[in-house]
């Protein structure tokens, strides 16, 4: 079809349906009422001139995303998306950079070697793990310890650390 018959067809059609899918290929500028003829939701891009008001440029509806979707939604969209990506994997990258100074420099250790010397000078060695209550919360679900066991556990074991 000649580019002529091609606009000739298009700008008869008054509907922004019936424009996005006729088989002309057309695309519906809605500020103005016209149908155009246009190839991809992204020809304004390219083309300034797409629609007949410069206003109105990137509102154009193609039959991929229907009369409810305008390039500008669309870029938005795309432009959303990749920022929420790019602001999450910076917070992950802050996160564990964060996660790492604390460690090293301001909480110290989470777990540990720990080395008990018991009377007549028997030696036990075991991991410690520092708790909060979400730790300590799942340690008890994962060992079946009760509230009452753990603390008879935590007792203990200051009692052979000499604290009191």
């Amino acid at each position: 079809m000649e580019p002529q018959d091609r606009l000739s067809a298009c700008w008869a059609i008054q509907e922004c349906q019936r424009c996005t899918h006729s088989r002309h290929g057309c695309g519906w500028c809605p500020f103005s009422a016209t149908c155009v003829p246009t190839s991809t939701l992204l020809k304004p891009l390219s083309h300034p001139d797409t629609c007949p008001l410069a206003a109105e440029r990137f509102e154009l509806r193609t039959k991929a995303l229907g009369c409810g979707c305008s390039t500008a939604t669309l870029l938005s969209v795309i432009v959303t998306v990749f920022a929420t990506v790019a602001a999450l994997a910076v917070l992950y990258v802050l996160g564990l950079g964060v996660a790492s100074v604390s460690r090293k420099a301001l909480l110290g250790s989470w777990s540990g070697w720990e080395l008990e010397i018991e009377d007549g000078a028997s030696r036990r060695g075991h991991v410690w793990r520092r708790s909060n209550g979400l730790t300590r919360f799942f340690r008890r679900r994962q060992v079946g310890l009760t509230a009452e066991s753990e603390q008879e556990r935590m007792t203990e074991r200051t009692r052979l650390m000499g604290h009191r």
